[in-house]
């Protein structure tokens, strides 16, 4: 899915990603699941990672905001090579991730967090994140309120897959449980729904005639584009 080729393009050597650099992303954040196992790794992540409120990551639903979809913000989907502002691709991001001189792969991100978040403390807050996106004032749920009629394209972070993040936090319940408490739709009309757009406009397996599907190397959403073409009047 999409957060595989997150993990692929950041060893993207072309595009100044490395191996290295995933590897220390992977295991950052495999570390940062082990502190979370328990209540003392929660309380020294909370202090390495500067979140605001104290006791915040024993909410379970907390640490799925915290580290599900990673603790940093990685610029797969936008990255452009020529941005100016610090860490804002993904070549400047690895040359952090692989200078071991600022010490372990957790640490590594805690300091590029500390950066993003340009020092101002972190706050995991699910039931916030519920408020955010159920109020009628705000414009950006439209997207979100697609995926829960039509599209279902959740960004999941599946135990077992390639997804460099702490892997098991997002899974579909919760996505589900968004479109369930910001729109009132239970998991089976989702289901429903997404299904119905599939057969609608034919998936993958779309039939027609001069339709080109572009697909970008680095770009995630390549996971859910037409990779094989349906037939030779729709060329990738």
């Amino acid at each position: 899915g999409y957060n595989n080729v997150v993990a692929a393009s950041m060893a993207a050597e072309d595009v100044g990603g490395s191996q290295a650099c995933l590897d220390a992303i992977v295991a950052g954040h495999k570390d940062i699941g082990t502190q979370l196992e328990t209540s003392e790794g929660r309380t020294a992540l909370e202090s390495t990672f500067n979140v605001c409120k104290a006791g915040a990551l024993e909410d379970e639903k907390n640490r799925e905001q915290f580290a599900g979809d990673g603790v940093v913000y990685l610029p797969v989907q936008s990255n452009d090579p020529s941005c100016t502002t610090p860490y804002c691709d993904i070549a400047s991001i690895c040359v952090l991730m692989t200078n071991e001189t600022i010490g372990t792969p957790t640490q590594r991100l805690a300091q590029l967090a500390d950066i993003q978040h340009m020092g101002k403390c972190t706050e995991p807050d699910y039931d916030g994140m519920i408020r955010f996106w159920s109020s009628p004032k705000n414009p950006d749920r439209t997207w979100l309120y697609q995926t829960c009629t039509e599209w279902g394209f959740y960004q999941t972070c599946e135990t077992g897959t390639q997804c460099p993040y702490t892997q098991g936090l997002h899974v579909i319940e919760v996505d589900l449980d968004i479109c369930s408490q910001a729109f009132g739709f239970s998991p089976a009309q989702v289901t429903y729904q997404i299904e119905h757009a599939l057969a609608i406009y034919g998936g993958s397996n779309i039939q027609g005639s001069r339709i080109m599907f572009p697909n970008g190397q680095i770009d995630p959403w390549q996971a859910n584009g037409v990779l094989s073409s349906p037939n030779a009047d729709e060329p990738t």
